[in-house]
């Protein structure tokens, strides 16, 4: 076979390739956009920042195997990359690795709520032991004030009378 149309194959499979890679970084965009929540300007500053790289990217594999000259055949086998990645394995990928961290996210959930289940209890039977004593304080301050309230009524009373008898 001629070596021209063999770098050209070259360059085909290449283009095929970064097409299939481009769409793996975005499925790991989605990955995380299915952990973790996004609201709309996050959602489209990511989306921003993938397609500079990703051009950045497709340019840098351009200048390398093709001193930068932009052709149609390999925009196109890009996309034929990346429609075959899609239809086999991006849904399942997806679904599977987010399933598996969400999963893992759970029983660390769980482990943590194992383990501080008994602190917590704990902590409850003092909180209920404090709000008691709390209680018991208050109550006893009150009764204080109303005693204190009643000497000092009783007080002003006499202190009135005592200067009305002078």
């Amino acid at each position: 076979m001629n070596k021209a149309i063999l770098l050209e194959l070259r360059f085909f499979g290449t283009s095929v390739m970064w097409g299939a890679l481009l769409l793996v970084f975005y499925d790991v965009l989605r990955i995380i956009r299915r952990i973790l929540a996004h609201n709309g300007f996050f959602i489209a500053f990511e989306d921003l920042l993938y397609w500079v790289i990703s051009s950045l990217l497709i340019f840098h594999m351009m200048y390398q195997q093709n001193n930068g000259i932009i052709r149609g055949f390999s925009i196109l086998a890009m996309l034929l990359g990346m429609l075959i990645y899609h239809s086999l394995l991006s849904e399942l990928l997806v679904d599977l690795i987010s399933g598996s961290i969400n999963k893992v996210f759970a029983l660390i959930g769980k482990l943590l709520t194992l383990i501080f289940k008994p602190v917590l209890f704990l902590f409850r039977k003092i909180k209920r032991i404090f709000v008691w004593i709390y209680n018991k304080i208050k109550k006893f301050n009150h009764f204080l004030l109303k005693s204190l309230k009643k000497i000092l009524k009783s007080g002003k009373i006499a202190v009135t009378e005592n200067e009305k008898s002078d």
